[in-house]
C-alpha cells in the first residue's frame, strides 16, 4: 500500500482540471506555476497513472483523470463540510446550503418559505434543485431534500415531518356546471381526465379512493396527460377536465375559486412530506437552522384544503 496521496497534489490537480491551465490554477492557489506543476506530477508518480494530457497549448484529462477528479471532488467537498461543522458548530449560520425538492412544491410553496428564511439568516446562500425524483443526498452532495410519500431508503437519513397533504379530485367550477358532478369514483370514466405521468417510467399514475375502510385505485383514460404537476394544474384551471392532485398543488387555485373539489367523502389517506438529511454527528448551523425553520413554518396551516 502506497499510503495517502499528497493533499497538495490533489488540490492542485482539481484546480488545474477545473480551470484548464497551470498558470491560472497557480494564481488561484497562490502558488507559482512550477510548484503547481510539480505538485500534480508528484501526485501522478504516487498513483502510477497519468491524470493529464499536457501540450504546449492545452491541458485535458485522461480517462483515469476524469474518474479521479470526480472521486476527489466528492472527498474534498466532504472534507470542507466536516471542517465547517467542526469549526462552526456554535457559529452563526452562513455558507451554501444545497436543497432538493419536488418541482411544483418548490415553485408554489418552498421559494416563499426560503424568502422568509433568508430574511432571518441573510448569510446563508440556498442552492435549490427542483426535480421529481429521489435524490441521492450523499452521491449528489445535497444537504436537505424534501420528500413526499414513503421513506424507503432512510437507514442513513434523518427525517423530520413537515406536513400531510390530501389527494383531491377537482376541476374548474364552469366545467362542473357544463358536465355535472360525479357522485361516485366509478363515474369518472365519463369525464375528461387529466392524468399525471411518471417521467421515469412513462406510466400513468392511478387515482386513489377510500371506501368502506379500504383504498382502491383506478387507472382512468387520459384526455390529457403530463409529467409535470403544474401543467396538469393549469389544464384543470382552464376548464379542460378533471384531475386528482395533491392538496398543496390545488390549494391556491381552490382559494382563488379556479378549482372546486368533488368526491371529498372518498379522499384516501393523506401523503406525508418530510425534510431528510444525512445522519452526521456534527450538523452545520446552516443545515440545523433550516430544518428547524421548515418544521416551524406551519406548512400544515397554509396548505389546509377544507
Amino acid at each position: 500500500m502506497k499510503g495517502l496521496p499528497p493533499l497538495s497534489g490533489i488540490s492542485a490537480f482539481i484546480q488545474v482540471a477545473e480551470v484548464g491551465a497551470f498558470n491560472e490554477a497557480a494564481r488561484q492557489l497562490g502558488l507559482s506555476s512550477s510548484a503547481t506543476s510539480k505538485a500534480v506530477s508528484r501526485l501522478e508518480e504516487h498513483l502510477g497513472i497519468k491524470l493529464l494530457h499536457r501540450t504546449t497549448r492545452s491541458i485535458s484529462l485522461t480517462p483515469e483523470g476524469e474518474r479521479y477528479l470526480e472521486a476527489m471532488r466528492k472527498i474534498v467537498d466532504e472534507i470542507g463540510v466536516v471542517s465547517d461543522e467542526v469549526a462552526n458548530t456554535s457559529a452563526a449560520p452562513k455558507g451554501r446550503l444545497r436543497v432538493a425538492a419536488p418541482s411544483a412544491f418548490g415553485r408554489l410553496w418552498l421559494v416563499d418559505a426560503i424568502k422568509v428564511f433568508q430574511d432571518r439568516w441573510p448569510h446563508v446562500t440556498v442552492e435549490l434543485t427542483l426535480e421529481d425524483r429521489i435524490v441521492d443526498l450523499a452521491g449528489e452532495s445535497v444537504d436537505i431534500a424534501i420528500r413526499a410519500g414513503g421513506l424507503d431508503d432512510t437507514s442513513y437519513l434523518i427525517a423530520r415531518h413537515l406536513f400531510d397533504t390530501p389527494l383531491i379530485v377537482c376541476a374548474h367550477p364552469e366545467y362542473w356546471a357544463q358536465h355535472g358532478k360525479p357522485s361516485h369514483p366509478s363515474e369518472l370514466v365519463n369525464f375528461n381526465c387529466l392524468n399525471f405521468r411518471s417521467a421515469e417510467t412513462g406510466r400513468i399514475y392511478p387515482w386513489y379512493f377510500a371506501e368502506k375502510d379500504k383504498t382502491d385505485s383506478l387507472v382512468l383514460p387520459s384526455y390529457l396527460e403530463a409529467d409535470d404537476g403544474e401543467a396538469v394544474l393549469q389544464a384543470a384551471r382552464t376548464g379542460m377536465g378533471v384531475s386528482q392532485m395533491p392538496g398543496y398543488l390545488a390549494k391556491k387555485a381552490i382559494d382563488a375559486g379556479e378549482l372546486e373539489e368533488v368526491l371529498s367523502a372518498f379522499r384516501p389517506a393523506s401523503s406525508q412530506f418530510h425534510a431528510v438529511y444525512l445522519e452526521r454527528r456534527l450538523l452545520s448551523p446552516r443545515i440545523r437552522v433550516f430544518i428547524d425553520f421548515l418544521v416551524e413554518y406551519t406548512f400544515h396551516e397554509k396548505l389546509v384544503v377544507d
